[in-house]
């Protein structure tokens, strides 16, 4: 295709007039098309894990309950202590930034270490890092 053809819309071999925004707006529906799909792929797969978590949660309450005891207002409490560790009881129990011990640096809460001397902020298994 030459300049002369990208500059008057023609397309290649067809010698006919084709507007160069609508192709690219055919090519940007199909790349969205594309991201659509993958996005609901990927939201069905999170779906299954979600599903197969509660699975293993209410599994492991049942255990701690019939093996170990527990009453119901002991989950209660331990949830309540749990949420109410970031200050905001909010159902959440996301780590606000602290400082690094080592290099005295603000460490963001999405991070489990120190992007800048690697020390180790939050060892819990629970860490979430992205």
């Amino acid at each position: 295709m030459s300049i002369g053809d990208l500059i008057f819309g023609y397309a290649i071999g067809r010698g006919e007039p084709e507007s160069i925004s609508s192709s690219m707006a055919m090519s940007k529906s199909a790349e969205a098309s594309r991201k659509a799909t993958s996005t609901e792929r990927r939201i069905r797969m999170m779906e299954e894990y979600l599903d197969r978590s509660f699975l293993i949660h209410e599994a492991l309450w049942e255990l701690l309950r019939d093996k170990a005891g527990l009453k119901l207002d002991d989950l209660e409490n331990k949830l309540y202590e749990i949420d109410m560790r970031d200050g905001e009881l909010d159902g959440k129990n996301q780590r606000k930034s602290v400082e690094c011990k080592n290099c005295k640096r603000t460490v963001s809460a999405r991070h489990a270490a120190c992007i800048y001397c690697g020390e180790i902020v939050d060892d819990s298994i629970f860490a979430m890092s992205k």
